[in-house]
């Protein structure tokens, strides 16, 4: 018997060397796709967008109340807007440093390629006017660098539950709030959907040229969708009996961290009318 498996494996290894050269080699080859392919690009980016658009928690907790957060965002952006003192946007940028020197490492770096992205964004779409009028481009920049860092700090430390809470504590209008929250809904269910019709696309033409008026097909079939969703809440919303009126009320909270960022605001405040 242990001979018969002997020769079984002997007429193998013959076999195997009667084989062409081209079969006996191995070689472990890749598909090399060609750079600048729309699907391949963007698939990514709407990776991005659905893991941003997915987290309930943000990168660093904040123990202040969420509705004083807001109330804080608003403030200080207005005096910025609104002030045209050096001084005071010193003394504005010291208090926001405050808020990054209990920031871990992480968020403090995250925050400063949000903060580099924005005032990019921001110096292309304003700066062409800025040139052709006789304005302070300092001034300019630096309250654009403010802004975009206090923007930055709040969406690090603030989620969106936490913002749609914010605004019912501070009674915003719940057709608004219900607006806001549907429609970011919906831009994570799109991304979703736009994620998989990228995938489906790029998996029937792996390794091959796609046409770039798969773009005009993607937006027709995202379209079709949107409206479909739409419909299909609208009539899910009237058999349930909708009527506007909010199932859970968020009360102004206080605590201890809200002290601080009142005094904050109070500081400000009255820094902007004295200088």
């Amino acid at each position: 018997m242990i001979h018969q498996i002997d020769q079984s494996q002997s007429n193998q290894v013959n076999d195997c060397n009667d084989l062409p050269g081209w079969l006996n080699k191995k070689e472990e080859s890749k598909v090399q796709l060609s750079k600048g392919k729309l699907i391949q690009n963007n698939l990514n980016i709407f990776t991005n967008l659905i893991k941003a658009l997915t987290k309930v928690s943000p990168a660093y907790a904040a123990k202040n109340s969420p509705w004083m957060r807001i109330a804080e965002l608003i403030v200080l952006t207005t005096l910025i807007l609104l002030s045209s003192q050096v001084v005071f946007l010193w003394l504005v940028f010291i208090l926001i440093l405050l808020h990054l020197v209990f920031l871990p490492g992480k968020v403090i770096v995250r925050i400063g390629k949000k903060l580099t992205k924005l005032i990019l964004i921001s110096l292309i779409v304003l700066l062409p006017s800025l040139l052709l009028r006789d304005n302070n481009i300092g001034l300019f920049i630096a309250r654009t660098v403010l802004i975009m860092l206090n923007i930055s700090i709040f969406l690090s430390v603030t989620s969106w539950p936490q913002f749609i809470q914010g605004l019912e504590q501070i009674h915003f209008p719940s057709v608004m709030i219900l607006t806001l929250d549907i429609t970011m809904k919906y831009v994570y269910t799109l991304g979703i959907y736009i994620q998989e019709v990228l995938n489906s696309i790029k998996l029937r033409t792996f390794g091959q040229h796609v046409n770039r008026k798969v773009l005009g097909v993607i937006v027709g079939q995202v379209y079709l969708s949107a409206k479909k969703r739409t419909i299909d809440l609208y009539q899910a919303m009237t058999l349930r009996g909708y009527n506007n009126k909010n199932v859970v009320n968020w009360k102004l909270g206080w605590n201890k961290y809200d002290n601080l960022s009142l005094i904050e605001i109070l500081v400000a405040i009255i820094a902007y009318f004295v200088i």
